[in-house]
Protein backbone atom coordinates (compact mmCIF):
# COMPACT_ATOMS: atom_id res chain seq x y z
CA UNK A 1 0.00 0.00 0.00
CA UNK A 2 1.34 3.42 -0.94
CA UNK A 3 1.60 6.03 1.80
CA UNK A 4 -0.32 9.01 0.45
CA UNK A 5 0.38 11.28 3.44
CA UNK A 6 3.50 12.87 1.98
CA UNK A 7 2.48 12.83 -1.68
CA UNK A 8 2.12 16.62 -1.79
CA UNK A 9 4.28 17.52 1.20
CA UNK A 10 6.09 20.79 0.73
CA UNK A 11 4.43 21.60 -2.58
CA UNK A 12 2.16 24.61 -3.10
CA UNK A 13 -1.46 24.16 -2.12
CA UNK A 14 -3.93 23.91 -5.00
CA UNK A 15 -7.32 25.58 -4.86
CA UNK A 16 -8.91 22.12 -4.91
CA UNK A 17 -6.85 20.96 -1.92
CA UNK A 18 -7.69 24.12 0.04
CA UNK A 19 -11.39 23.69 -0.68
CA UNK A 20 -11.24 20.03 0.40
CA UNK A 21 -9.41 21.02 3.59
CA UNK A 22 -12.05 23.64 4.40
CA UNK A 23 -14.91 21.23 3.68
CA UNK A 24 -13.52 18.38 5.77
CA UNK A 25 -12.40 20.71 8.59
CA UNK A 26 -15.90 22.18 8.90
CA UNK A 27 -17.32 18.63 9.03
CA UNK A 28 -15.07 17.97 12.03
CA UNK A 29 -12.76 15.48 10.33
CA UNK A 30 -9.50 15.07 12.26
CA UNK A 31 -6.44 16.76 10.74
CA UNK A 32 -4.59 13.46 10.35
CA UNK A 33 -7.44 12.04 8.27
CA UNK A 34 -7.65 15.22 6.19
CA UNK A 35 -3.94 14.85 5.55
CA UNK A 36 -4.44 11.30 4.32
CA UNK A 37 -7.26 12.43 2.03
CA UNK A 38 -5.25 15.21 0.37
CA UNK A 39 -1.76 13.73 0.60
CA UNK A 40 -0.26 16.06 3.18
CA UNK A 41 1.29 15.57 6.61
CA UNK A 42 -0.90 16.51 9.57
CA UNK A 43 1.36 19.45 10.52
CA UNK A 44 0.87 21.02 7.07
CA UNK A 45 -2.90 20.55 7.37
CA UNK A 46 -2.92 22.25 10.77
CA UNK A 47 -0.68 25.08 9.54
CA UNK A 48 -2.89 25.73 6.51
CA UNK A 49 -6.02 25.64 8.67
CA UNK A 50 -4.46 28.24 10.98
CA UNK A 51 -3.45 30.36 7.99
CA UNK A 52 -7.06 30.19 6.73
CA UNK A 53 -8.25 31.11 10.25
CA UNK A 54 -10.42 28.01 10.49
CA UNK A 55 -11.87 27.42 13.98
CA UNK A 56 -9.97 25.16 16.36
CA UNK A 57 -11.09 21.55 16.44
CA UNK A 58 -12.51 20.23 19.66
CA UNK A 59 -10.57 17.02 20.10
CA UNK A 60 -12.76 14.17 21.22
CA UNK A 61 -11.67 10.86 22.64
CA UNK A 62 -13.61 8.88 20.03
Amino acid sequence: MTDNVTLNAGSPWTLTAVEKLQELWKEGVKPALIGQAIGRPEDEVRAKAAELKLPQHVESSS
